[in-house]
């Protein structure tokens, strides 16, 4: 199985008023903090998808070996990045891809690899963690969809989730016990609220 790891950077922050990517998670920067657990999972195949904010965040992520595609227009939503993403990813021929949206540093590297386990184990086109009954992420999209995302216009207008809709009974939930799945920093006082719950953990 070749599965990718696809690191969503390209959103314009602006109610977080800075780059979420270049935020500092335990002495990373967000996306660097997200490329360590991909390759900690072994995930060869890494691509992470910036937007306007690109200048500023690629010199983060120079050591790594990961592909950079740019979205030029962040503001048709993560669609467009995940487009961009399977486009670049093509002459690869992936058998999925694990979608990691760079506001989610904290989800457990163990979170991942049971995702992932569930994932090899079952084939399904579409796994999802889920904690307290609501999904959340990082997702894995089989390639079986790859052609649905990209072109179905439902997709275009509501995002990935007008397919997952449609491919319900294709489907996989895996309940974790990791509330950072759900918990997607979007604002200042979403990342106060991130360090100071993991200071208090660690210290």
């Amino acid at each position: 199985m070749s599965l990718a790891g696809v690191v969503l950077a390209a959103g314009r922050s602006a109610r977080m008023g800075s780059p979420k990517a270049l935020l500092d998670f335990l002495g990373l920067p967000f996306v660097v903090r997200i490329l360590e657990a991909l390759e900690a999972l072994e995930i060869k195949t890494r691509v992470v998808v910036l937007g306007p904010d690109a200048p500023r965040i690629q010199p983060a992520i120079a050591a790594h070996d990961c592909m950079i595609v740019e979205n030029p227009e962040p503001e048709t939503g993560p669609i467009a990045s995940l487009r961009g993403a399977l486009r670049a990813l093509q002459p690869l021929q992936p058998s999925a891809v694990l979608v990691w949206p760079v506001d989610l540093p904290h989800v457990r590297v163990a979170t991942v690899e049971r995702v992932l386990e569930a994932h090899r184990r079952t084939g399904s086109a579409v796994v999802v963690p889920t904690f307290a009954e609501r999904r959340g992420h990082p997702v894995i999209w089989g390639a079986t969809l790859f052609g649905d995302l990209l072109d179905d216009p439902d997709a275009t207008r509501e995002g990935a989730r007008a397919v997952l809709h449609r491919h319900e009974r294709e489907v996989m939930g895996v309940p974790v016990d990791d509330p950072a799945v759900i918990d997607q920093v979007n604002t200042p006082e979403d990342y106060e609220r991130l360090v100071r719950e993991w200071n208090r953990d660690i210290y």
